[in-house]
């Protein structure tokens, strides 16, 4: 990305030299859904398609990551630490981008259900030369990390989904970016925009970006993660913990650059938990019913652990309040592009640690 693709340090010029970046991703284009705005007799669904943030690897992860590996280059450290799921969308571009940058990723995972996706990731992780810890319960794996923190002074340690305030940095550009495509016409203003709402930093970021740039668009964050996450953030509420991320962030900012304004969060943002499926990376019903329809009209691939459910959670929204005019958009956070490339045809299971042998056996 260059830096004129980077609003956020454009308006706030200090910030460049205050804070660390690789050059990672692309603006990625806003998307009107004409068929599947016609199918649900909607005038105006849009897609956010950050699932080609960048040519090697897609999603929402990259743009927390050109700050954080900025961080980790400028602290000239060599080992990366991280934890995730099985199928960690993070822990893949963690160990995509840390191996770019000749660093070492270290993925502490935890369990979820087996799908031939996550199998694929495993491998992966394996292809690229991550060092790989489990697998874990989610109580256990956030333990292990921890214990890794206290131990490891010499490492660099990203939070679970790259969501510290450094990270969400990247969102807040995001924000950014999303006014001036609005102020370029490439769309109108949105009323609503939904987004997968996991470690929180993706929400956090647009929530404090879009008080920066005085936009007002209705935020929905579709909860898919266990409740653990929350109590992480030491708050029992993830709307709660949304509005405290973003403010972490905002002081961050301001110690940076004093001339960012101390902007106010009044009201909570919306955060919906009827949709998780009771499981971390469960699949659900109505998500691959979003899925399917979403690929059926458009074309585009989701998946069934965070983007399928938000997806979903659109369009229970559509249907209830019945959105006729208002605009409506959805932020794809999900990776496009073929991960195959990055599997070596050497690797097997068998090359993973012991542990992992289990998840390959009886499927």
């Amino acid at each position: 990305m260059t830096e004129k693709s980077r609003p956020l340090l454009e308006a706030y010029p200090r910030l460049k030299e205050k804070l660390p970046h690789v050059s990672l991703i692309q603006k990625t284009n806003v998307q009107h859904l004409k068929s599947l705005s016609a199918e649900l007799n909607i005038s105006e669904l849009w897609i956010k398609r950050d699932d080609q943030s960048t040519e090697i690897y897609g999603g929402n992860k990259p743009r927390k990551l050109e700050f954080l590996l900025g961080d980790v280059m400028n602290q000239k450290k060599n080992n990366v630490v991280t934890i995730g799921g099985l199928g960690s969308n993070h822990c893949l571009a963690t160990t995509v981008f840390s191996k770019k940058f000749d660093l070492n990723p270290v993925l502490i995972l935890f369990n979820q259900p087996i799908t031939a996706d996550v199998q694929k990731k495993l491998l992966i992780f394996k292809s690229l030369g991550a060092d790989m810890c489990g697998p874990y319960g989610d109580v256990w794996g956030l333990f292990h990390y921890l214990i890794f923190r206290r131990f490891r002074k010499k490492t660099y340690f990203l939070p679970a989904g790259g969501s510290s305030p450094l990270g969400v940095v990247g969102f807040v550009n995001a924000a950014f970016e999303l006014k001036l495509q609005i102020e370029n016409g490439e769309m109108e203003k949105p009323d609503y925009l939904f987004v997968a709402c996991g470690s929180l930093g993706t929400i956090a970021g647009l929530l404090l970006g879009f008080k920066l740039v005085d936009l007002t668009i209705k935020l929905i964050g579709v909860r898919v993660v266990p409740s653990i996450f929350a109590i992480y953030n030491k708050t029992f509420s993830y709307a709660h913990a949304v509005r405290k991320l973003s403010k972490k962030t905002l002081k961050f900012l301001r110690k940076q650059d004093d001339s960012i304004p101390q902007v106010k969060f009044k009201e909570k943002p919306t955060v919906l938990d009827e949709y998780y499926g009771g499981e971390y990376g469960k699949a659900t019903p109505e998500g691959i019913e979003a899925l399917e329809l979403i690929k059926k009209h458009e074309k585009i691939t989701l998946d069934t652990t965070y983007t399928a459910k938000t997806f979903a959670a659109l369009l229970d929204f559509i249907k209830k309040k019945q959105i006729k005019e208002e605009i409506v958009l959805f932020w794809n956070t999900y990776n496009s592009r073929d991960i195959t490339r990055l599997l070596s045809p050497d690797i097997t299971f068998q090359d993973l640690p012991q542990s992992f042998h289990k998840i390959f056996k009886n499927t």
